[in-house]
């Protein structure tokens, strides 16, 4: 009886679709410009990733930069000298929410054009869009349904 019990609490908790995840997504958006790398750190209901961990990693897996964004969720500094890899900046948001973003070395040295910076602004807005309708009734279904399975396994056993 155990058995079966677990075998359907797994069942439900398999069939929840993995872009629910999204609802407490972690976004790191960042740009070259003028010497100098930006940041900007939000979830993914535009709420400020506040005071969380910024990383800069080389291709060799060196961290080579450390800093903690402000409170709006920025962090901004000039370039490291001699980089002559792509870079990894990782946030670190807390209770396992990460983000990341990969500046490649081509973007170290050269100025962005408007059509880069048009479409990295595309991507960012991409990043941000709030769940749908969809997703959010999807959640909430899952939810129930998970607790109804809970209260149906808690009363076989009584």
């Amino acid at each position: 009886m155990k058995i079966k019990k677990i075998c359907i609490v797994s069942l439900i908790l398999v069939m929840i679709p993995a872009s629910l995840a999204f609802a407490h997504k972690v976004i790191i958006f960042v740009w070259v410009e003028g010497g100098m790398i930006y940041t900007e750190s939000s979830f993914g209901s535009k709420k400020k990733a506040k005071n969380c961990v910024i990383k800069v990693i080389n291709e060799k897996g060196v961290v080579i930069h450390t800093a903690k964004t402000d409170q709006k969720g920025n962090y901004s500094f000039k370039i490291p000298e001699n980089i002559d890899s792509d870079l990894i900046l990782k946030l670190e948001a807390g209770a396992g929410h990460l983000g990341q973003w990969k500046i490649l070395k081509d973007e170290l040295v050269s100025e962005p054009s408007e059509q880069d910076i048009s479409t990295a602004m595309k991507k960012k807005e991409n990043l941000e869009k709030k769940p749908s309708i969809y997703k959010i009734f999807t959640g909430i279904l899952i939810i129930f349904l998970l607790a109804m399975a809970l209260k149906f396994l808690k009363r076989k056993t009584s």
